[in-house]
């Protein structure tokens, strides 16, 4: 009887060593199990290191639960920041019907609001933004001034000045992040300069002294923020500029941002007897044109070449209108004129280039870049031939042979120029030259560290030599530095090539 009990006993034992060992397996893998919001966290922090590859494939595996609204938020970002926008409200829709706070809420609708304004869907999204409006009390107004200001942002597109101004103004009521008050103060004083160059200077000086404290920015909504080409430090260095050249820089701003307008305005008001007067009015009459007024801005240039037959710079913007227009006869015939006056001139040539590739003669045109290349001074040489490289590059045309040597000659006459040197990378990789192509490519990336282009050929290179891993890395930073760009998607296409 008592080796019965003992035997009874030591099951008993047993059995409760297996159950606490099942209790602590269990326990380990509950603890060491996934957790989606520690994914989520991981997601947002490779997000905020601008690591998006990485974090869309967290964000796109997590928003495959339909109860994960946040996951969905993040996707939706991340598609915006790719230049997929129809993806991104998609997205965006799916994370607002899941259910999200009031505030992740508001910031969705902003998103949508701009994804369907980036499809000119420009209505349907302000009517989305103001959604946002009726929102109670002030407290409650999470996004308001970043409403107020995206929709700004679509009035000034439309040249619909007065209204973006009223809207930039608002948006300054509330509290704004500071790269968005930036925005907002840029975008004013680019306005005002138009009225009135220096009460625009005062009126951003007050606007600067109003600003308010620093709020915390936020990454999920600063993927939203409008960028531009031109700055505020580049606007208050021209509007503090020798008087003589400011209306040109000016005007050349607003050319720049496409703001047809108010280039033309401020061409307009250059000195006609100063000796920027002619360029000026034909950099005028070649914005009406760009802006769609076609008729009126081509009647002004051939007024102007009229006029004044010999200059050059008229005749050339006169050409390219015409080229455009496939009024092929009619540009050759100012180039022509162009040639008489400036015969010996490498812009002659490029001309000449231009109108030879518009006319699919690619042989008369690689002729005419080799000759602008050579012809120019020792200080132009590298730009020409890098003009000569893209087109080759571009049409494919005698890729390997002139292509390449005037790559080489970019490349060593802009020695730290990063897009000769990504231009030699990109031929020396068409043209079978893989290691070359990985050194020019590190040079130039060693110039410019945010060289999306640079980082792809790099990439491409390294794949096509073998080395898999660092392929991967340069891919994923090619895909990582310009998200909403054709290099994100080669470096995507290659990176399903990787074994």
């Amino acid at each position: 009887m008592k080796s019965v009990r003992i035997l009874a006993a030591t099951r008993v034992t047993a059995l409760r060593l297996a159950g606490a060992t099942t209790l602590l397996v269990l326990a380990i893998a509950m603890i060491f199990r996934p957790d989606p919001h520690d994914e989520r966290r991981a997601a947002a922090q490779l997000f905020q290191q601008g690591s998006y590859y990485a974090a869309l494939q967290i964000y796109a595996r997590l928003s495959v639960n339909p109860a994960d609204a946040e996951a969905a938020l993040g996707l939706g970002v991340l598609r915006m920041v790719r230049g997929e926008y129809e993806l991104a409200e998609r997205a965006m829709r799916q994370a607002m019907e899941r259910g999200l706070s009031p505030k992740h809420h508001d910031l969705a609708l902003l998103y949508v609001g701009q994804a369907l304004a980036n499809r000119g869907l420009i209505e349907t999204a302000t009517r989305t933004w103001n959604l946002l409006e009726p929102c109670g009390p002030a407290e409650d107004c999470f996004y308001r001034s970043q409403q107020r200001l995206l929709v700004a942002e679509q009035a000034l597109k439309r040249e619909d000045y007065a209204v973006a101004e009223a809207g930039y103004r608002q948006a300054l009521v509330g509290p704004l992040p500071d790269p968005w008050y930036d925005l907002a103060i840029f975008r004013l004083t680019l306005l005002g300069a138009a009225r009135d160059q220096a009460t625009a200077l005062t009126d951003l000086a007050q606007l600067q002294a109003q600003r308010p404290a620093t709020l915390p920015t936020e990454p999920l909504l600063d993927a939203l923020l409008p960028r531009s080409v031109a700055s505020l430090s580049q606007l208050v260095t021209v509007l503090n500029g020798e008087l003589v050249s400011r209306d040109q820089a000016l005007g050349q701003i607003y050319l720049d941002l496409g703001f047809y307008s108010l280039a033309e305005a401020q061409f307009a008001k250059i000195d006609t007897q100063g000796p920027d007067a002619l360029a000026a009015r034909a950099y005028a009459a070649y914005t009406r044109w760009l802006a769609g007024d076609r008729q009126g801005g081509l009647e002004q240039l051939e007024q102007l070449v009229t006029a004044y037959p010999g200059e050059p710079r008229a005749h050339t913007l006169l050409a390219l209108a015409y080229t455009a227009e496939d009024q092929s006869e009619a540009a050759r015939t100012q180039i022509n004129a162009v040639s008489q006056i400036s015969p010996a001139s490498p812009n002659t040539r490029l001309a000449w280039a231009s109108w030879y590739a518009a006319q699919h003669d690619y042989v008369r045109a690689a002729e005419e870049y080799r000759l602008a290349s050579e012809q120019s001074s020792a200080a132009d040489k590298g730009r020409y031939a890098l003009l000569g490289a893209n087109f080759h590059f571009s049409t494919a045309y005698d890729l390997c042979t002139a292509g390449l040597t005037l790559a080489e000659v970019a490349a060593q006459a802009l020695a730290k120029d990063a897009a000769a040197q990504t231009s030699l990378a990109a031929h020396r990789y068409r043209c079978g030259d893989r290691a070359g192509a990985a050194a020019a490519a590190r040079i130039a990336l060693a110039i410019a560290p945010s060289s999306a282009d640079a980082a792809y050929y790099l990439g491409a290179a390294l794949a096509a030599l073998g080395d898999t891993a660092q392929a991967r890395n340069e891919l994923v930073r090619a895909a990582d530095l310009a998200p909403a760009s054709l290099w994100r998607a080669r470096a995507e296409e290659a990176l399903a090539l990787l074994r």
